[in-house]
């Protein structure tokens, strides 16, 4: 086997402390959010750059260029090709971001290494995190697989996806101008470079979408649609001597609506629903000031943010009013008018500095604090400052209680990256996370790669991770309609965080034509939060449901991770990747739900390199065993029956380039129109677009 030459060395040791400086300031890494222009570079893992083929962690890095040749008109049609992370749709509204078989709210979401507001319970979690995101705006996304709650704390028991948006790369000003069709939605986008002037540079983006309305054969109820605006400012300020200020915000503002199914008591007697409608508000308002710079030995950075959420939701039931005392008797189950006002906001400072110590030893450390607040219907009389509020609709007054809850979280984490002879890198690290409502948690981690030769390695990673529970799930009070009836949850303040310990091992190659990886993972997860049926309390009709969260179940999840892939020529380039999934629910034994024993997905690719030539994408995915779950009956006596779907997809996508930042594009995605609603696989999907640089 080849060692690596002392040049080598040097050369490896300088990827990996080139985030704190060293003998070379200009080649400091850039903090959190900063922009990396290079899909051989990640700074999520560590929160440090370093080379991704180095770094111990399962990694990933999508680029803007990915993200347009595979003709993406939203963050999840960035994601659909990344390894092992599934981000189908989840019901009529959001998709599931699970990464390696976790839960969607196990997963982590970072703008900018950024936190943001959010819905918090394990049924809406992240579930529309990734809509309220323009794609024009991202320069690249970033996707640790595992536990990363050494690095980022709570939440992060899956792993961690930052989007990270795109910084001025201009010395002249530029528009691009946008304009993109299909299936799903209709958008115009606009991102505007400021270019450089004097030691100012920044960027604005802006994005106006009208999700379109689609009624599934099987339903008479729609998705989510209507119109959606967001815009993003990025400013920075060169203060000199390698320091930076940097200004960040956005808004968000989604005027959708959902059409309901009509329905009828189980008897068939009396008409529950007809010509229900609801309409959605929500606004989302964020902003980040940062200073980072960096000197021989130090590259720091110091931020505070804050994003805040505001939802409002109106209910429309235009049924017939039931006849003498059975409206007051059903009527409570099925309003005329039900109303949610939610508000959640999220307060935040951070500070982080890494040294480099000598050769072999870069040491990060920093420390955070955050304040989280969620107000509103839906906590009902659970927290503080409890009262009523009344609105009026369809002829019907609903009251109901308003209440708000706080928790402030402080942390602090140390990291060492080591670089020990020629062939070994050790990265240890440990957090520690005290929460004002159950205390303090640590979670360590280590991982270490080791160097056969230039082109081959094994990486070994271990770690716990946990997720805090959240306010919601701690001190809601919510009685809302929802489907067929009215949903009652009750929170609970005795729960405990959700834990998990993993470890992973893979070996990795690559050369001029060919790289491969295969990598064996294990999770134990326990303590998993989850909405219990309260008994005695739930209507058999279905037309009142009661849970409680509680900590009940354990799960087991393993698997495995292949990748291989080979040029052909500079032209020409196939690539296949298969994950298989073992998640079990430790209790029963049974397979958990929403997740298939096995993805696999080849694809073939084409780029003439020419500035007015052509990219192609073809590629076919497998999907096997399935498991969704029906349910049945209603109450205590509910039931949900297991079943497994297997089903295969071909999707194409062609850029037509015209000079640099200039295109048409055009794709189809299940080019065969295979259907299955259960696993909401909807048919065939379209898609076309252009855009221009000015």
């Amino acid at each position: 086997m080849d060692s690596f030459s002392s040049s080598k060395k040097r050369m490896l040791t300088l990827a990996v402390l080139c985030a704190v400086g060293g003998s070379l300031p200009v080649m400091a890494a850039p903090a959190d959010g900063d922009v990396v222009r290079t899909k051989d570079v990640i700074v999520t893992a560590t929160r440090t750059e370093e080379e991704v083929k180095v770094v111990p962690q399962a990694v990933e890095v999508i680029t803007s260029e990915d993200i347009e040749k595979i003709g993406a008109t939203d963050v999840y049609q960035a994601l659909r090709l990344a390894s092992n992370v599934d981000v189908g749709t989840a019901g009529m509204a959001g998709h599931n971001v699970m990464i390696r078989g976790m839960d969607t709210n196990h997963t982590l979401i970072l703008i900018n290494g950024i936190r943001q507001a959010g819905e918090d319970t394990a049924q809406t979690q992240n579930v529309y995190a990734l809509n309220r995101l323009s794609l024009s705006d991202i320069e690249r996304i970033e996707i640790v697989r595992g536990p990363s709650s050494a690095q980022y704390g709570s939440d992060a028991l899956g792993g961690v996806i930052n989007i990270i948006t795109k910084k001025s790369a201009k010395s002249e000003p530029s528009i691009m101008a946008g304009v993109s069709t299909g299936t799903e939605s209709v958008n115009n986008y606009y991102h505007i470079d400021f270019g450089q002037h004097d030691k100012f540079n920044g960027t604005l983006d802006m994005r106006f979408s009208k999700w379109r309305k689609n009624v599934r054969p099987d339903s008479e109820g729609s998705n989510y649609y209507g119109p959606v605006f967001d815009v993003h400012f990025d400013g920075n300020y060169d203060l000199g001597n390698n320091q930076n200020l940097n200004f960040s915000a956005g808004y968000y503002n989604e005027r959708s609506q959902a059409d309901y199914a009509d329905s009828w008591t189980s008897s068939g007697a009396f008409q529950t629903k007809k010509d229900s409608k609801e309409w959605y508000n929500y606004k989302r308002y964020d902003y980040s000031l940062s200073w980072t710079g960096n000197n021989e030995k130090h590259d720091w950075m110091i931020r505070s943010f804050y994003s805040y959420l505001k939802k409002d939701n109106r209910q429309y039931n235009y049924r017939d009013t039931f006849p003498g005392p059975m409206e007051i008797i059903l009527g409570g189950m099925y309003p005329k008018y039900d109303w949610d006002h939610s508000e959640y906001s999220l307060w935040g400072v951070e500070g982080k500095d890494s040294i480099a110590i000598n050769d072999n030893h870069t040491l990060t450390f920093g420390a955070e604090y955050r304040s989280t607040d969620v107000e509103g219907t839906r906590m009902g009389d659970g927290g503080d400052n409890v009262h009523q509020v009344s609105q009026t609709g369809n002829g019907y007054t609903n009251t109901k209680y308003y209440s708000e809850k706080d928790i402030q979280t402080y942390a602090a984490y140390i990291q060492d990256e080591w670089m020990i002879g020629d062939k070994l890198l050790v990265i240890p690290s440990l957090r520690f996370d005290h929460d004002s409502t159950f205390g303090g948690e640590t979670t360590p981690k280590i991982g270490a790669t080791y160097f056969i030769n230039d082109h081959n390695r094994f990486k070994v990673s271990w770690g716990k991770g946990f997720k805090a529970p959240t306010i919601s799930e701690m001190y809601m009070n919510m009685h809302r309609s929802m489907g067929g009836g009215i949903v009652n949850t009750i929170g609970n303040p005795d729960l405990q965080p959700e834990e998990t310990e993993s470890w992973d091992i893979s070996y990795e190659f690559d050369n001029d034509k060919n790289w491969g990886k295969i990598t064996y993972f294990q999770n134990d997860v326990k303590n998993l939060i989850t909405s219990n049926p309260i008994p005695g309390l739930n209507d058999p009709d279905g037309g009142s449901h009661w849970y409680q969260n509680v900590n009940v179940d354990r799960a087991q999840i393993n698997g495995v991770e292949l990748e291989l892939g080979h040029n052909f020529n500079k032209y020409f380039t196939v690539k296949a990747t298969s994950n298989w999934l073992d998640a079990t629910d430790d209790s029963t034994g049974e397979r958990l739900a929403n997740r298939a024993k096995n993805i696999t997905t080849l694809q073939f690719s084409y780029d003439d390199l020419k500035p007015y030539g052509y990219t192609v994408m073809l590629w076919s995915q497998w999907v096997n065993k399935y498991r969704w779950t029906e349910s049945m009956g209603y109450g205590d006596d509910a039931a949900s029956i297991p079943h497994d779907a297997t089903y295969n997809t071909v999707n194409f996508v062609v850029n037509k380039k015209f000079g640099k930042g200039n295109r048409i594009f055009a794709g189809v995605d299940n080019i065969f129109d295979k259907k299955n609603y259960d696993v909401f696989l909807d048919g065939r999907i379209w898609v076309a677009g252009a855009e221009w640089t000015f």
